[in-house]
């Protein structure tokens, strides 16, 4: 159910202590300063039955926050309506409508304002502000009540968009900050930290895997296109290339920017004649394919591919790349603007 996904908190293990502290501090607060209460305020012994359950329900949901975890979505969704009907019903069984007692409908808004997404933020507060609002009704003549309801409704809102907003914020912040440190600036593929993890989880063996192929691709004499063109366009080609490169993907594949002009393709569940059969279409495709720089220049570019295949040629990863860099090198060596595997030249 969507209520259930509107009411999770984004981390459970930050919302764990927020619940117990928040639930603690209330039940601590209200059997210390009870005694305190007016005497003379008319309070039925029914009420008063139903105040101590309500501090008993705070009592077990302070334990339970600290056991219970992201499988019990039910109790988180229930977490703080539950904190709120036990507010109203300690203030109602005491007759209580001060300003002290409407300040613990505070909490359940605090809550959901740092650990909710926006709806069940929205649900909470909305039923923090009607809980108040017959909390005052109840306890207070009309005027009083509307003018004691309409303040605590303007903090209780305001609370919960400021909460609301600065979550969010820090939330694209984190997105931002993750982004940058998964994916290459200039290019846009993933970095060589993310494609190491990716290449290490496509090794584990599985009974119906065709194994794991990896493409290393080098551009031929990218130094000259510096020197005669400018960094600059050298960056638009190795931009555009690596769009080719993540156009030629399967859906699956891991295409990253390993090194200054090197990017690697990785293939897992990948046969090693599918994989020579791909490598040879990236030659090709890279140099057919007219690289337009925005001087207004069309240059034609070519690469070296070097591949290797787990299990045929490494059985791990240091492995699997240590033979793919050399079968680039063979094809660097035998005259560029071709593909080599690992004990086996095809040139195109």
């Amino acid at each position: 159910m969507q209520l259930l996904t509107w009411m999770q908190p984004r981390d459970y293990r930050v919302a764990k202590p927020i619940v117990a502290s928040f639930t603690a501090l209330a039940v601590a607060v209200s059997v210390v300063f009870l005694p305190f209460q007016d005497q003379a305020a008319p309070s039925s012994g029914s009420l008063l039955a139903l105040a101590g359950a309500a501090i008993a329900i705070g009592v077990v949901m302070s334990v339970a926050a600290t056991v219970v975890d992201q499988a019990a979505a039910p109790a988180w969704a229930l977490c703080p309506f539950l904190a709120i009907v036990a507010i109203i019903v300690v203030d109602l069984a005491t007759d209580d409508a001060s300003f002290t007692a409407q300040i613990f409908f505070l909490f359940p808004v605090l809550y959901a304002g740092s650990q909710l997404p926006r709806r069940g933020v929205v649900l909470v507060t909305a039923a923090a502000i009607v809980a108040d609002s017959l909390l005052v009704l109840a306890n207070l003549a009309l005027e009083d009540a509307i003018s004691d309801s309409g303040y605590m409704a303007a903090a209780l809102a305001a609370t919960a968009v400021m909460l609301v907003r600065g979550a969010e914020s820090r939330e694209l912040t984190m997105a931002k900050l993750a982004h940058h440190a998964t994916t290459d600036s200039l290019t846009g593929l993933v970095t060589r930290r993310v494609f190491d993890e990716a290449t290490v989880r496509a090794m584990i063996p599985t009974e119906s895997s065709d194994g794991t192929s990896l493409v290393l691709v080098d551009l031929d004499r990218f130094k000259s296109v510096n020197d005669q063109y400018g960094h600059q366009a050298g960056d638009e080609v190795l931009v555009q290339v690596s769009a080719l490169l993540l156009a030629l993907a399967r859906q699956g594949d891991v295409v990253s920017r390993v090194g200054g002009d090197e990017v690697a393709l990785l293939m897992p569940d990948c046969r090693l004649e599918v994989a020579e059969r791909r490598a040879n279409e990236v030659v090709m495709r890279v140099r057919e394919h007219g690289i337009t720089l925005s001087a207004g220049h069309v240059i034609h570019v070519s690469v070296s591919v070097g591949l290797a295949h787990s299990p045929t040629h490494a059985r791990d990863y240091p492995g699997l790349y240590a033979a793919a860099d050399h079968a680039l090198y063979g094809a660097k060596g035998a005259g560029r603007n071709r593909a080599s595997a690992q004990h086996s030249l095809r040139h195109l």
